[in-house]
């Protein structure tokens, strides 16, 4: 039984790797730029792994910090 969970946790820490670059691309721009609050748009500017399409929405926010840290992660 230990194996079996062993296995399947392994399995989905894989999978969970294997989609990181992905993070965050389902986000809209309607979203991003009407709902998402100033300290939701700055954590997904700050994170590297924040999917380039949604870097490259935020790189035009009308915040100053939020475009600069979402330009340097586009680089």
């Amino acid at each position: 039984m230990k194996k079996i969970l062993t296995i399947s946790l392994l399995t989905i820490a894989l999978f969970s790797v294997a989609n990181a670059d992905n993070k965050f691309s389902n986000l809209t721009e309607d979203y991003l730029t009407t709902k998402a609050s100033l300290n939701v748009r700055t954590t997904l500017a700050k994170d590297p792994q924040t999917a380039a399409n949604v870097l490259k929405i935020l790189s035009n926010d009308s915040n100053d910090i939020v475009r600069e840290y979402a330009k340097n992660n586009l680089k």
